[in-house]
Parts: C-alpha cells; sequence; structure tokens
C-alpha cells in the first residue's frame, strides 16, 4: 500500500474510532465520512528550457455540510488523489 493510501486509510480508521464514541445516527457519520467531490486537472506548464510538462493536480471538496466548503488543493508530481482527500477530510474534522 503506498504512503498515500495508508494516510487516507489511517484518517479513515480515526474517525471510525471516534465514531463509535458518538450518539450520532450511523446515516449521518457516513454522510460525513464521505468525500463529496474531487476534481483531477491536468494543464501544461513551459518549463524555462522551453520544453513542456504536463502538471497534474487534484482538488478535494470533502463536506458540502457547511460553507464555505472545507477542501484541499495541491499539484505536485508526488500528490495522489488519495492525499488530497485525506486533508480536507482533516480540514472537516478540524
Amino acid at each position: 500500500m503506498a504512503e498515500h493510501e495508508r494516510f487516507h486509510s489511517s484518517v479513515s480508521r480515526y474517525f471510525d474510532r471516534a465514531a463509535r464514541l458518538s450518539r450520532h445516527p450511523a446515516g449521518l457519520l457516513d454522510f460525513i465520512k464521505t468525500c463529496n467531490s474531487v476534481f483531477r486537472m491536468r494543464f501544461p506548464v513551459r518549463e524555462d528550457d522551453g520544453s513542456i510538462r504536463v502538471v497534474e493536480g487534484f482538488r478535494a471538496q470533502h463536506s458540502h455540510h457547511r460553507l464555505p466548503c472545507k477542501g484541499g488543493i495541491r499539484f505536485s508530481p508526488e500528490v495522489s488523489q488519495d492525499e488530497v482527500i485525506a486533508l480536507a477530510s482533516l480540514m472537516t474534522y478540524k
């Protein structure tokens, strides 16, 4: 399992542990836990040497239950969708 997947799994496990101590209905907790939207972008960037490189990025909007929507955005060769979802989840839980 990749590091980003482990991060996302870890965030989910901590949520599940906290949810077991909650008195909220399971359906509401499932709604809060689930990421509402993930957007994937790819766009060209001209390097200093004139070459073109395609950069990939992700924007996750974890929860729409309160506005403005909490989430995260990352553009990096090392970023993954799982990492951005985990970071957006943490913003909601915070």
